[in-house]
C-alpha cells in the first residue's frame, strides 16, 4: 500500500474537520447525494483509477487524493450564499494544503482541479480537473437512488457507469 501521509494530515486538519461538519449540517435534510468524506474518498479512488488507465499523468496518488477529498469543501457556502462551491472550495483548500505540506506547485494543481470539477469533462480542463469531473459523477449510485427523477445531475448515461 502506498503511504499518503499528507492526505491523512488533511483529514485530521482542524479546518478540514470544521468545514466538513458544516457540509454535514447543511445537508442533513438533503434527499440527493451527500458530499461527505465517503463521497470524497470514492471520487479519489475513481479519479486515481481513471488517471492510471489514461496513462497520461505524472501526478502522485497523494495529489489526486488530496484534490478529491477537498473538492466539495465549499458546499456549505453554496447552500448559504449561492456561491459556486468549486470556486469557494479552491480558496478554502489553500491554507489546508499549505499546513499539510503540499508544495506551491502541487497546491496550484489541486486548486485548479477543484475549480474545474463541476465542468463538462469534455471541455478544455487540466488533467486532474477532467479526472475529478468524471469521478464526481461516477461516484454516485444513481441506479439505486430514490430521487433520480428529481435530480439535476442525473442523466441516463449514469446508468451505464459499468461498461
Amino acid at each position: 500500500m502506498v503511504n499518503i501521509p499528507r492526505v491523512n494530515r488533511i483529514v485530521k486538519n482542524p479546518l478540514f474537520m470544521e468545514l466538513s461538519l458544516k457540509n454535514a449540517q447543511a445537508e442533513q435534510k438533503r434527499k440527493f447525494c451527500s458530499h461527505g468524506f465517503d463521497h470524497g474518498l470514492a471520487v479519489a479512488r475513481i479519479a486515481y483509477i481513471f488517471l492510471m488507465e489514461e496513462k497520461n499523468t505524472s501526478l502522485s496518488k497523494e495529489v489526486i487524493y488530496a484534490a478529491a477529498v477537498l473538492h466539495d469543501l465549499g458546499r456549505w457556502r453554496e447552500y448559504e450564499t449561492g456561491e459556486d462551491h468549486a470556486i469557494v472550495g479552491a480558496e478554502l483548500a489553500q491554507p489546508i494544503l499549505e499546513e499539510t505540506g503540499f508544495t506551491p506547485e502541487e497546491t496550484e494543481i489541486i486548486r485548479i482541479a477543484i475549480r474545474e470539477h463541476r465542468c463538462d469533462p469534455n471541455a478544455q480542463l487540466s488533467v486532474l480537473g477532467k479526472a475529478l469531473a468524471y469521478a464526481d459523477d461516477w461516484a454516485r449510485d444513481c441506479q439505486s437512488c430514490k430521487s433520480q427523477g428529481e435530480c439535476y445531475k442525473y442523466s441516463c448515461e449514469m446508468d451505464e457507469i459499468v461498461s
